[in-house]
This record gives structure tokens, sequence and C-alpha cells, in this order.
């Protein structure tokens, strides 16, 4: 599919006629210098040898980013011509200056647009990106060169899904590198792409119709303890090549919704470049700016550091007045203090995502945003105050506070509407207005104390659909979290954090069979008080992140028959040197394991080569010894993991390991 659009890319840039003039030489030649980039890019014969599975995640992240980048720049030539055939004198020398800065762009953009890499330059321990799509759709009859004959019987499993169903995958499909399932949900819920039922939330129809995407084998979840949820392999192609024949996401809103059916989803991608995306052609539905870095031209592999300067988004900022059907709009790692009163204008906003940013503040003018569902302020660098103005939010259903301590306004009882409420501090008062949140299903709270114990135990009981639990007394050693006792928990709960200072684990917590996801962290718990864990009966996830201070696991932390669902295992600790042993038969289930920061960690288990479930391992900080030790070529325990399909690692500085 990367073939057939470059070959009908070139073919237009070579029957392309451009006018020129003085105010803009050599355009010609410019297109003649983005012809020669893509013929170089564009070369596919047998550069690179797709027969091995493992490199076949890489090939198709290159070919995602070409395709998307062409994509681009058709659309660039698409309005150029536009603008051009309509405009006279010096309008048209304007535009004929930004279409070349936009090719400008384009070509940037081509050139950190690297061959995939051959097997003999790839690492000898295959990276994440090299191995991810390994496992992905084992009973959909695989096969390694995928042409368009080879998705036609995809295509006809796409073609009988409910209208409903196929905007939910091409929707998920905007996000090639995966999403975490409770974003996702949000988002459309608030887009409107669900099919509305009469007395169900709205929430659990979009969760119902995810899980039938996942059923289907059209949606997976990433082997990872953060379990994003990805369109497989072959339903991303098709997503990919229907949106770029034009097939709209349709959303399945009420007859009182004023959206034009023309309205678009714009993503932006920040590079490092002064933003001047048209905003103002078409309206948009949503709009997304991301900033983020590319490794070699292949895939955006973590976020840009610095974050985009005040005047790089002037563009975006000058067009909230023209964003009069926004739905969705969703900042990422925004370097300006803060946002223009003009924010307050959009009134059929329904997702505000504004994370890893740098604002200082929030406009009071938030307060404005009467249909908002969902308020994402999450992570580093936000401000003290949260305006009062969000208490006249009734709609709110989804409010994501940031971690460094937010002063919530009083009456915050009065969003009686809210179901995810992340990251509230405990304050004089706090508590008594919680008892009014009887719809929360998901509940975070920090800097939760000994003596909040009763109240908060008497006030969570009565939450009956609580289904998320975090609890968080801070990181130093001395700070006890509450018991809770006496205590019974929610029915439906099936996550815990408990994050603190524990003397034994709760007798409750042992009690819950419905328990699928717990996390212990900064507990300093007695090795042996966690062996009782393998008896929850459905846990699925275990996070254990200095749970317990021994430098030892021996092999009563699972018993043959213990942990009979655990998926997912993950061990942070700075004491633990050495896993003694696992028995045969022990962890039946158990597919991703996780070491993060055990720096002084020596030795994997022996009986880990016999849980052949696994199908992820990864070890943050990975100490060169142990390393050495764990090399496929000769080192002497790595019959431990060879059995593993995909292992990731960083290695450790020693000069941490005396910390």
């Amino acid at each position: 599919m990367a073939e057939a659009s470059v070959k009908s890319f070139l073919q237009r840039l070579s029957s392309l006629k451009l006018q020129e003039n003085e105010a803009s030489p050599g355009l010609q030649d410019q297109i003649q210098k983005l012809k020669n980039r893509v013929e170089e890019i564009g070369n596919f014969p047998g550069e690179v040898d797709t027969s091995s599975k493992q490199y076949e995640g890489l090939v198709c992240n290159w070919e995602s980013n070409l395709i998307e980048t062409v994509h681009d720049a058709n659309n660039c030539i698409d309005q150029y011509v536009t603008k051009t055939t309509s405009r006279d004198g010096s309008d048209q020398a304007l535009s004929i200056l930004q279409f070349r800065s936009e090719l400008e762009k384009i070509d940037a953009r081509l050139a950190g647009i690297s061959r995939p890499m051959s097997q003999s330059n790839m690492p000898s321990w295959p990276t994440s990106e090299a191995k991810e799509e390994i496992g992905e759709s084992s009973s959909t009859n695989r096969v390694d060169v995928i042409g368009e004959e080879c998705l036609d019987p995809f295509a006809s499993n796409y073609r009988n899904l409910p209208s409903y169903l196929r905007s939910s995958l091409l929707y998920c499909s905007l996000f090639p590198k995966g999403i975490r399932r409770g974003r996702l949900v949000r988002l459309l819920v608030a887009e409107g792409i669900f099919q509305e039922r009469a007395g169900e939330v709205m929430e659990d129809i979009v969760e119902e119709n995810i899980n039938q995407l996942v059923e289907q084998g059209m949606l997976r979840i990433k082997i990872s303890y953060e379990h994003e949820l990805k369109v497989v392999h072959h339903y991303r192609k098709i997503c990919q090549l229907k949106l770029q024949q034009g097939e709209p996401i349709n959303w399945f809103l009420s007859s009182d919704s004023n959206l034009p059916e023309s309205s678009s989803i714009v993503l932006v991608q920040y590079h490092g470049e002064t933003i001047r995306t048209s905003l103002d052609d078409d309206p948009i539905r949503s709009l997304f700016v991301y900033c983020t870095r590319y490794s070699q031209g292949l895939v955006p592999y973590e976020y840009w550091v610095e974050g985009i300067p005040d005047d790089h988004w002037a563009s975006i900022r000058s067009a909230f007045h023209t964003f009069n059907f926004l739905r969705v709009l969703e900042f990422h790692n925004l370097k300006v203090k803060s946002l223009p009163e003009e924010i307050g204008h959009l009134i059929n906003l329904r997702y505000l995502g504004l994370t890893s940013s740098a604002l200082d503040e929030i406009p009071e003018s938030i307060g404005n945003l009467l249909n908002l569902q969902t308020l994402d302020i999450r992570w580093p660098g936000w401000p003290r105050v949260l305006p009062s103005g969000v208490l006249n939010l009734a709609q709110l259903r989804h409010l994501m506070l940031p971690r460094n301590g937010i002063k919530v306004p009083s009456g915050i009882g009065i969003l009686t509407n809210l179901q995810s409420l992340t990251n509230l501090f405990i304050r004089p008062g706090i508590i008594k207005e919680l008892r009014s949140l009887t719809q929360l299903k998901k509940l975070k709270l920090r800097d939760v104390s000994e003596e909040h114990g009763s109240e908060l135990s008497a006030c969570i009981m009565k939450m009956t659909g609580l289904l998320c639990l975090s609890m968080d007394s801070g990181y130093g050693e001395n700070e006890m979290l509450p018991t809770l006792d006496p205590f019974s928990p929610p029915p439906f709960m099936r996550h815990l954090s408990l994050c603190g200072h524990l003397v034994d684990i709760p007798d409750w917590v042992c009690s819950m069979e419905g328990l699928t996801k717990l996390t212990l962290a900064y507990s300093f718990l007695p090795e042996e008080a966690i062996y009782v864990l393998q008896f929850l009966p459905n846990l699925k996830h275990l996070n254990l992140g200095g749970a317990c201070n021994s430098k030892q696991i021996n092999k009563e932390f699972c018993k043959v028959g213990g942990f009979p669902k655990l998926e997912t295992l993950r061990i942070c600790s700075r004491d633990l040197v050495e896993w003694t042993e696992i028995e045969k038969g022990a962890f039946p289930s158990l597919a991703f394991l996780f070491f993060q920061n055990c720096l002084r960690l020596m030795n994997l288990p022996e009986g880990l080569q016999y849980v052949t479930t696994l199908k992820e391992l990864m070890i943050v900080a990975l100490h060169p010894d142990l390393e050495r030790r764990l090399k496929p070529d000769g080192g002497k325990e790595n019959y431990k993991i060879k059995h593993i399909p995909l292992i990731r690692s960083s290695r450790a500085k020693l000069q941490k390991l005396l910390l």
C-alpha cells in the first residue's frame, strides 16, 4: 500500500504545472528536489528482508510514516492549487511563498524517514519496535508480504461490522502506537462514537464495543504492564486505506446535535518547526496537537523534551474563535504559560486534555464549558489552584488532576456526575464532600494518613459502583496508610492501589475474590507478607514497587497453582539481589515480567525457563554482570530466557548501584 501511494504521488508531481513569479523563484526546482527525495525513499524492491516476522513491525511503522507524509503532501498541493486559482497578484504571490514553506517542511519530514534497517544492522537483542507485532494475530493466517488480495478476508470482516464498530475501529487507528483503554473510552464518549441505549451508562456501552473488537481480533491489548489497545496489523492497513479513500468516522449523536457532517479530525505532530496548519477551512470536530521527535526517521519513541514554545503555536491560538463545533481538544507538552480566555467560547467542547505542559494557570472562563465531560490536566508543571469556575461544569464525568497538589475549590461535591476523580489531595472537609459523589467508579486519593481511616472507610463503602481505588500517603518510609478497618470493599471493585507504609496487608484485601489488578508501592513489608497474594483467584496484574525490602524472593512467593490468572508482574526494588527459584507449574498464565530499577539484581530465578506462557521480559536498569550471563551468544543463564519472544532491556549505570 505504501508503494502504491508513493507511485501515485510521483505521477502527480511529474504532471504538476506550477506557476512561478518574482516573489518565489525556483519553485519547479523545489518540486524536483521533492520528487527525487520520494524516489530515493520509495525504492522498494529488495532492500529489506521481511521474511523474518520479528522485523515486520519495523517495516510497517516505516510504511505508515511514509504514507502519512505523502498524504499530507497531497493535501498541501490541493490547498495550494485551490488558492492560486482563485487569487491574483500579491495574494497569489503570498500563496506561493506559503506553499514553498510547506514543501520545505514536507521535504524535512521525508529526509527524516530512513530506510528500514537491514537485519545485519539490528541489535542482537530485538527491540520492542522490531518485535512488537510478534504474536499479534497468530490465528489469522498471517503472511509476510501482504498484498491487497491477502487483505480480502479481513476487509470482509470489516465491512460486516455495524457502523458504530467500524467508526470505533477507524478512530482507534488514528493512534498507531496504541492508546490506553481509559483514555480511549473517554474520547469515544466525547466524540459520540457509540450507539446510545436508554438507561445505560455511555462509558459502559463504549467498553462493550471495545471488548467486541478485541474478541473479533481487530483490537489487541499490547503486551506490557500499561495494557494499551492497538488496532491489529491487517485491520490497521485496511483502516489506513479507508481513511485515505475518504471514508468518514461517523458519530451517533442525538438529533439535536448541531455538528455539520463535514467536520473533521485534525492531528498535528510537532517536530520543532513553526506550526502553520490551516485550521479555518472546514469545521473541526477534534483537534490533537502532539509534540514528538523521531529516532532515525522511523517512529516517534518519546516526547519532545523542549515542548512547543509560545510563538510556534500562534496559528492554533489565533484560530480559537473558529472552533465553534469543537468537541475534543487535546494538547500534549505545550511550553506556553497560559491558555487564552477564548477557550471559554468552545461551548460544544466535551473533552479537554492538557497534559505534560508548562501552564501555570487555567483561565476562569473554563467554567463556561457547560458540556465538558472530561478535564484531563495530569502530569508536571501545573498551577496550584483549580479555578472555581470548574464547579459550574455539571456534566463533568472525569476530572484528572495533576500530581503536584493542586488546590481544589470547596464544593466539589456538587459535581455529582463524576465517574473518575484522580489525584485529589486530602484536606479538611474534603472527605465529607466526597460522600455526595456516589456515582464514582474511579477514585485516586493522595496525602492519605491514618487519621483519615474511619471517616474514609465509611465514605468509600457508600460508593457501591466503585471499580478502582487508589490511596497514596506520600513517599516517606514513615508515612503510614490507614487500614480502613472496619471496611468492606465495594462489591464491584476490581483495581486497588496502596502506596505507603503498611504493617501488614489488610485482611479485606485478601478477601477480594474479584480483584484483577493490585499495586503495592513503598509498603516496606516483610517478604512473607506478600505470599498471601498468590491466593487471589482472579488477580491478573500485580505491581510491586518497593512493596517489601527483602534482598531475596524465594519460591514460596508463588507455589504450584499460585497466581492462577496472573498475566503481568512488575517488580521495582533497590534491595532485591536474587530471585532464587520458580517451581515448575507456577505462574500458569504469566505473559509479561518487568523488573524496573532493580539495580542490584544479579540472578533471574531458576525455573523461569518453565514459564512457557511468557511473551515479554523487560528489565530497566540491567546490571552489567547479569547482562553478560543472559546474552544469547554464550551467556551462561541465557537458557532461562531464550524461550521468551520479546526481551527489552537497558543497562544500569554502575554509579547508581552505590546509592
